[in-house]
């Protein structure tokens, strides 16, 4: 990495990891912008599989085979499972067959309530001063102008969201956007984050 050798840096690495999976995790609950959870989710998974070369926006990928493969069998089955997806062009969790993959380690019961976890059809949709929004049940959408940001529920139904007002104060207000932390784990933001996801490596 950079010209330093890989065993020098797998300690850091491993630390980074840790700290930038527990600030992804801090997204539904709002102790950090929403854009850094989003980053940092994905950064964290492109970390730990840094061995099979993820790009950016990869980690919802890794986390739905993480999610399939199950802790114990996972240094197994996610490389397996990360690398039958790729060759399929499949980079995101979001196809629409209810099949498990080849290598899922789950029951077919517990498999479809997985798929009923991810941000698979969720709708963000920027307004002049709010987001029509359409998240499942259960996960938490997040809105921001500049660094002010406001929490709300997602119940499955269409609903439209005033952004948050804006602070005089604030240089980076107009700068608006939504990202959605389902209970499961998975996420996914609009506005910038999406073309962050869409910049390959």
């Amino acid at each position: 990495m950079l010209g330093i050798p890989v065993d020098s840096m797998t300690g850091i690495l491993e630390e980074a990891q840790r700290y930038l999976a527990w600030l992804g995790a801090q997204g539904p609950i709002g102790t950090v912008h929403p854009c850094a959870a989003v980053v940092a989710g994905d950064l964290a998974q492109r970390i730990r599989w840094r061995a099979l070369g993820p790009d950016r926006g990869a980690g919802r990928l890794l986390w739905m085979c993480e999610r399939m493969a199950t802790a114990p069998l996972a240094p197994d089955l996610v490389p397996r499972m990360w690398r039958a997806a790729r060759a399929r062009g499949v980079d995101a969790p979001d196809w629409s067959g209810t099949t498990p993959p080849n290598d899922c380690a789950l029951p077919p019961d517990r498999y479809r309530a997985l798929l009923a976890e991810r941000a698979t059809g969720v709708h963000l949709d920027l307004r002049e001063d709010s987001f029509r929004a359409a998240a499942p049940p259960g996960s938490v959408i997040r809105l921001w102008d500049g660094a002010t940001t406001t929490l709300h529920s997602g119940d499955g139904e269409v609903t439209t969201l005033l952004l948050p007002p804006d602070d005089p104060s604030d240089n980076s207000a107009g700068n608006s956007g939504a990202a959605v932390f389902t209970r499961g784990g998975d996420r996914l933001g609009t506005g910038w984050l999406g073309a962050y996801a869409a910049i390959r490596r």
